[in-house]
């Protein structure tokens, strides 16, 4: 078995893997979904900012706390379903995933006052999910085993008397790829959160988090001659001289008896953050509720560790094997403010609620230099000011009370455009919700709710597209569904 030397992989991540660390400069703001807290405002679509008026307000409306009257313990789960249906050269892949995993946990705290209101509260909260599943595979003509594995090493390996000799092939077209991603975690928060009626109907709340989270990302890649087109190896003497009359390279070996190669990446991505979230909501009797909050620009520092790996697997049994390729980077990222704005109606038996969420993207920056690619800190902040706008998410939300049985219906329907300026790296997301809630006696409430989004994105990946820009690129179509269920368990005191 030969062992391949380190530059050999150096060269595939100059080809390869800087090209997802650019877009990773970019996305880095946009992994995963963030759909919040709880399941009776989650199914409201979000539309919670003018409600706000339980356990998961220090998300939404910390402001809303100070409508609690009683001592509120939360407990809630999540179930996510990711499917991703994708189209590549002709041939239709489908994969997915289940996630199941807490959602939140905390208590409130009413505290006697002589006039008004005083509401403490902390919990833990999962906000974000990095949850992600691609797969595909087909026929292709591209370089990726002959541009990685061989066009951009020099000297290959190194023989016992301190020469070398080369590697090369003929492989470049005709080959069976695979490829498949899986990408996992969340961002978590653990909330300290306060609020307080300083005059009648007019309630004002803050909540700090503490941010932390890691998203795992792995992807496996594949080239095999599947129609057995490469099965020879051929050996060429060509003695070359250093400028001291010793021995460089005097042979090379084309290796065209390939029976599959294998790359795989790794990418694990730690995050921590401190934030403040400052709200304020104001009741018009028992009718009509307003509400807002802004969020402090949020500075995240990032620990990103790679670690790559490839090898060849030839016809005849032998195998050539890559030193793991491991780099670790650390930089900090901040997001700009965000201001939510939101209101409610309450009708009868029905509650109406709408909001709105805006967030300048193009004051997105890195504070410290990402060591990606060859661009520096300023251009990269340059380029994310031109390339990001600002956006504003819609969101609409609905609930029934139906006395008989004491439980309440629910329904909503949010958007999350894209904060890209002139791309589709990212596309327009919506999502619909529903959900009920029962009232098991005076002081339990169970609450199930239910999202769904759906998109279509088109991707370009430089293991499966030439990597000359020139001659072709192979896009990938895929069509994503996520799916969301979020049980959660109040009981009040």
């Amino acid at each position: 078995m030969h062992k391949i030397k380190s530059t050999l992989l150096i060269g595939f991540t100059l080809v390869c893997g800087l090209t997802m660390a650019a877009n990773a400069q970019e996305e880095i703001f946009f992994i995963g979904e963030e759909l919040g807290v709880g399941a009776r405002a989650m199914s409201m679509g979000g539309a919670y900012v003018g409600v706000a008026d339980d356990y998961s307000a220090m998300y939404w409306n910390p402001a809303g706390l100070g409508q609690l009257r009683r001592m509120e313990v939360n407990v809630g789960f999540s179930h996510n379903k990711f499917v991703n249906n994708a189209a590549f050269l002709g041939v239709n892949s489908k994969a997915e995933d289940t996630f199941t995993r807490l959602n939140s946990i905390g208590i409130t705290i009413p505290v006697p006052t002589y006039q008004g209101s005083l509401v403490f509260g902390v919990g833990y909260n999962k906000v974000l999910d990095f949850d992600n599943r691609f797969k595909i595979y087909g026929d292709n003509d591209n370089w990726a085993y002959y541009q990685t594995w061989f066009n951009n090493t020099y000297f290959d390996f190194e023989n016992e008397d301190g020469s070398f000799y080369f590697q090369e092939t003929d492989i470049n077209n005709n080959m069976f790829q695979e490829q498949s991603i899986t990408e996992k975690g969340s961002e978590n928060h653990f909330s300290f959160a306060g609020s307080m009626e300083v005059q009648e109907n007019f309630f004002l709340g803050a909540t700090v988090n503490f941010i932390s989270g890691k998203n795992d990302y792995y992807m496996e890649f594949s080239e095999t001659d599947k129609y057995e087109l490469y099965n020879t190896v051929d050996t060429v003497f060509d003695t070359l001289y250093n400028e001291f009359n010793d021995i460089i390279v005097d042979t090379t070996m084309y290796y065209n008896n390939l029976d599959y190669w294998l790359f795989d990446q790794r990418v694990e991505t730690k995050l921590s953050a401190v934030n403040l979230k400052i709200g304020a909501l104001y009741r018009f009797g028992n009718t009509l509720r307003l509400g807002a909050s802004i969020i402090t620009p949020t500075t995240f520092k990032m620990t990103e560790t790679f670690t790559e790996n490839a090898t060849e697997y030839l016809d005849n049994d032998e195998i050539i094997t890559g030193d793991p390729i491991t780099n670790k980077i650390e930089y900090k990222v901040k997001e700009p403010y965000a201001f939510h704005f939101g209101a409610s109606l309450k009708l009868l038996n029905f509650l109406f609620s709408a909001g709105a969420e805006f967030k300048d993207w193009s004051n997105a920056q890195f504070l410290t230099d990402p060591s990606y690619g060859n661009e520096s800190q300023m251009q990269i902040n340059n380029r994310l000011e031109e390339d990001f706008k600002a956006v504003t998410k819609l969101r609409f939300g609905a609930e029934m009370y139906i006395p008989l049985i004491r439980a309440k219906v629910r329904a909503g329907y949010f958007t999350d455009p894209s904060p890209y300026r002139y791309t589709n790296i990212r596309p327009d997301k919506e999502y619909l919700t529903a959900g009920a809630s029962l009232m098991l006696d005076k002081q339990v409430m169970v609450d199930l709710g239910y999202m769904i989004g759906k998109w279509k994105k088109e991707t370009v990946d430089a293991l499966t597209s030439n990597p000359d820009p020139s001659l072709y690129y192979t896009p990938v179509s895929e069509n994503v569904t996520l799916q969301k269920i979020v049980g959660t368990l109040s009981i009040r005191f």
